[in-house]
């Protein structure tokens, strides 16, 4: 039997990367998003099966969570996320409920539906957070405090679930080459200055590619003595 694998957010960026990654390496591969154009689009181009789901909807991940009931599941990436960047003093309650719903609620929320999947097959998952944990940036507080969330509750259900047999961990990519920058709202030319100052802060002077922090997750998935382990993907920030 093929190994099966969810990605979330799995129409683009790092998401689809993954996607493309695990079908070469012959896993039976299913996306989900929330936009359903974009997700039936990158199915069709992938070869892969879709679902839409919203991981600010707790009725809509227990369906998801629903498809692997009968034959269980082996690998999950909670790659989905929500990412705005806003000044403190602009967060209203609605910023707050939507950084918290999507990034944190949601993964742990599809985790607790497919327990029973993932202990059947012995499953891995790993969840993706951010360099930005570990590194300040201004206007980022409310991301970086949900994606802080998301490496202790990894850590934490790491220890949990391995009686059930279930890996847990997570992937903190750095700055990384993906459709992300460009809905700031930036012209072209913003976009270039920040690209420069970031590459000018990192020890290999570039961005990282969608595909290369793919392979990283797939190498996580499949590293069967890992567990409640968080991965820097950053091109040597972290240990700066």
């Amino acid at each position: 039997m093929a190994k099966n694998i969810l990605i979330t957010g799995g129409n683009s960026g790092i998401g689809y990367a993954t996607a493309v990654l695990a079908k070469s390496r012959n896993y039976d591969v299913t996306i989900c998003g929330r936009d359903t154009e974009r997700v039936a689009s990158a199915a069709e181009k992938l070869g892969v099966r879709s679902v839409v789901a919203d991981m600010s909807d707790p009725g809509q991940i227990k369906a998801l969570a629903a498809y692997f009931n009968n034959d269980g599941l082996d690998g999950l990436v909670n790659n989905a996320a929500m990412a705005k960047f806003m000044s403190i003093k602009d967060h209203t309650l609605d910023d707050f409920d939507d950084f918290f719903n999507v990034n944190v609620r949601g993964p742990l929320l599809l985790i607790q539906a497919l327990i029973p999947a993932l202990a059947k097959r012995k499953g891995s998952i790993s969840n993706i957070s951010s360099a930005i944990t570990n590194n300040g940036l201004p206007n980022a507080s409310l991301y970086a405090a949900s994606k802080g969330a998301v490496d202790s509750f990894s850590r934490s259900l790491a220890v949990e679930l391995a009686a059930d047999g279930i890996r847990v961990n997570c992937i903190s990519p750095g700055a990384i080459d993906t459709p992300i920058i460009t809905k700031l709202g930036l012209s072209p030319e913003q976009i270039g200055e920040i690209k420069a100052h970031h590459e000018a802060s990192i020890p290999l002077r570039r961005y990282g590619l969608a595909d290369e922090v793919a392979h990283v997750i797939l190498s996580q998935l499949e590293a069967s003595y890992v567990t409640g382990s968080v991965w820097s993907v950053d091109g040597g920030v972290d240990a700066q």
